[in-house]
């Protein structure tokens, strides 16, 4: 996706099928997986985490936290941490992709911030990509989580998102802070090269401040450059 605009640059999915002998194919093959499929998103939702809590002044790059060397009791149950760390800057919280991290940061905003920001981010909605049967995914009212909840949400557990839905919220940390509507078709031309129909880019909201997603990125950069992000990657 280009995260300026919306728009989808490129778009893989498997298993594939010929759309001239459908009937050689079973329907499972049929369906765009990466608008109707949801799935788990694991780590890769903790980028949301870290952008609210520092939207929100709850951590700053510098903040301490303290990792349990590798793990933290939450709600009767031990959630173990392969950083295994003990005191960590939320910026190496981030690069480290530490749970136990994640969690502490998701306590700190509070379920009801975690649940204001993920819809933000377009979680729990459809994209209104220009694509047909799009899920919504599935991210529960904060009503209906359990006492673990809020730490299994902080980690990509208990919620359900869609590639579309995922690809484009990561487009927020890149373009400054605004959700986008991504978009396939740009134009359509009549027979004499004139556009009958035209689409420029959509924003939906803003999440997240130029200033979030500045910091965001500086993070994520340099945990890659340094190799402290192999598994933020």
């Amino acid at each position: 996706m280009d995260p300026l605009t919306g728009a989808i640059l490129a778009w893989a999915l498997h298993p594939t099928f010929d759309p001239n002998h459908l009937g050689q194919f079973s329907a499972q093959d049929w369906r765009n997986r990466a608008v109707t499929d949801p799935y788990e998103p694991g780590s890769t939702l903790k980028i949301v985490m870290a952008a609210a809590a520092l939207e929100e002044h709850v951590m700053s790059p510098d903040t301490l936290i303290y990792g349990g060397e590798g793990q933290m009791a939450v709600a009767g149950t031990i959630v173990h941490d392969p950083a295994k760390t003990s005191w960590m800057t939320f910026s190496e919280a981030v690069a480290q992709s530490s749970n136990v991290g994640a969690i502490k940061v998701a306590m700190e905003l509070g379920q009801d911030r975690v649940f204001e920001y993920l819809r933000a981010f377009g979680f729990g909605e459809k994209t209104d990509i220009d694509l047909p049967g799009e899920s919504s995914g599935i991210l529960r009212e904060p009503s209906k989580w359990s006492g673990r909840s809020l730490s299994s949400i902080a980690m990509g557990q208990e919620i359900a998102v869609t590639p579309i839905q995922m690809v484009t919220a990561m487009s927020v940390v890149a373009n400054g802070g605004w959700l986008m509507t991504p978009y396939v078709v740009s134009s359509v031309l009549d027979s004499q090269g004139q556009a009958i129909l035209s689409k420029d880019p959509l924003p939906k909201r803003r999440p997240i401040s130029p200033e979030t997603a500045g910091a965001l990125t500086r993070i994520l950069e340099t945990a890659v450059e340094t190799g402290t992000g192999k598994r933020a990657k």
